[in-house]
């Protein structure tokens, strides 16, 4: 089999444990493949911003917390801000100072897993209709099931990254499909939910830490792919696994 590159989709620094062969590497045309959302289609979705801008997504789970990726805040709290309430990186919404991060004491143990993290900010966000938070969910995902990705991605592995938020419908995959599909790599466990449709169609830098949504919960959070959109399942830490989890942290820590 040939070697699979797969990327932690971050925007600045990313994480490989192999390259992509020449046959992996392709331009994409288009989150990979998506359309701009309409205003207030996500009105959870934020944007963690840095010294350099964007750097990853996130979602409003409660009026002082956000979910996003482990691998999202490996950085200082001091220069990070949470964006909320806009469709655009550049103009509109409101920013909000941090707290603390809570990353899951097993992240990246090993490496890949538990990739997942809880956002806590100085301030309670005020909601709107452009700003509201969303359940998370702790079903199972049923098979086939159509899954919906929103995020500042770039429209491909080196295209730009978008103003205008993208949105874009995905399927679910089981997980061990998605093993079977990664080479039965380790990387991928029970621990992640996983997207496919077709290349040309998924995740890429800049979406990690986003919100994968089914009927309108939380199900998911971008973790990792062969970026970008290249024909593998994209994956994301299971929220229903991380239930326990995301619950006492928050009860933890009011």
């Amino acid at each position: 089999m040939k070697s699979i590159g797969v990327y932690v989709l971050c925007s600045v620094l990313c994480l490989i444990y192999a390259h992509p062969t020449p046959d992996d590497v392709e331009g994409n045309d288009r989150v990979v493949g998506g359309t701009d959302a309409p205003p207030g289609a996500a009105p959870y979705q934020v944007s963690l911003q840095g010294l350099f801008g964007h750097s990853c997504g996130g979602a409003i789970i409660d009026r002082d917390w956000i979910l996003t990726a482990a691998h999202c805040v490996q950085t200082s709290v001091k220069f990070t801000k949470v964006l909320v309430g806009t469709n655009l990186l550049n103009a509109g919404g409101q920013r909000y100072a941090v707290e603390k991060f809570y990353v899951h004491s097993r992240y990246n143990n090993p490496v890949f897993h538990n990739d997942i993290a809880l956002v806590k900010l100085k301030s309670m966000i005020q909601y709107d209709d452009l700003v509201q938070p969303i359940a998370y969910s702790e079903r199972e995902i049923p098979e086939n099931a159509t899954l919906t990705l929103t995020g500042w991605g770039r429209l491909s592995g080196t295209g730009a990254m978008p103003n205008k938020l993208q949105t874009i419908d995905l399927t679910y995959v089981p997980y061990e499909e998605c093993k079977r599909l990664h080479g039965n790599s380790e990387n991928v466990d029970i621990g992640h939910v996983c997207t496919l449709t077709k290349k040309g169609e998924g995740a890429c830098n800049g979406d990690s830490g986003g919100p994968l949504v089914y009927e309108g919960k939380l199900v998911g959070v971008v973790n990792f792919g062969v970026p970008c959109a290249l024909g593998y399942p994209d994956a994301y830490a299971r929220v229903s696994y991380y239930h326990d989890w995301i619950r006492t942290t928050i009860a933890n820590n009011p």
